[in-house]
C-alpha cells in the first residue's frame, strides 16, 4: 500500500514572492536613483526560467495588503497593473537585466 496522497499532480507550481535579487535591487538603486531603504523592501515573483531568462515583477506588499490583494506568485499579478512597480526580464548566469519602470509613471500621475 504506496498512498502518495502528499504529492500533487500537475504542472510545476510557480515560485512565490520573495526578496528582490542583489543586481535588481542595485540597479534600481544606482541606475534609477530609488531610495535605497524603499527599493530594498519591495518584493518579487518571477516566472519559470525559460533559456535560463526569467521575467519577474516588483511590488509593494504593504501596498498590496492595503488593498486587500493577496500575491501568491508571478500570475497574481496578472490583472493588478496598478501593483506592479516594476517589471522586466533576468539572466542569472550573465547578470543581465532589462527593468521597465512603471513607479515613476504612477509618481508622475499623482503629481498632476
Amino acid at each position: 500500500m504506496n498512498w502518495k496522497f502528499w504529492k500533487k499532480t500537475g504542472t510545476d507550481p510557480l515560485p512565490k514572492p520573495k526578496e528582490l535579487v542583489s543586481d535588481l535591487g542595485k540597479y534600481l538603486v544606482v541606475n534609477l536613483q530609488y531610495d535605497p531603504d524603499w527599493v530594498w523592501q519591495l518584493k518579487m515573483v518571477t516566472d519559470l526560467p525559460k533559456d535560463g531568462t526569467a521575467r519577474f515583477r516588483v511590488f509593494d506588499s504593504a501596498t498590496a495588503a492595503m488593498q486587500g490583494q493577496t500575491i501568491k506568485n508571478y500570475t497574481s499579478l496578472d490583472g493588478q497593473q496598478g501593483l506592479i512597480l516594476f517589471d522586466g526580464w533576468y539572466r542569472k548566469q550573465t547578470r543581465e537585466l532589462e527593468v521597465n519602470d512603471y513607479y515613476q509613471a504612477m509618481k508622475n500621475d499623482q503629481a498632476v
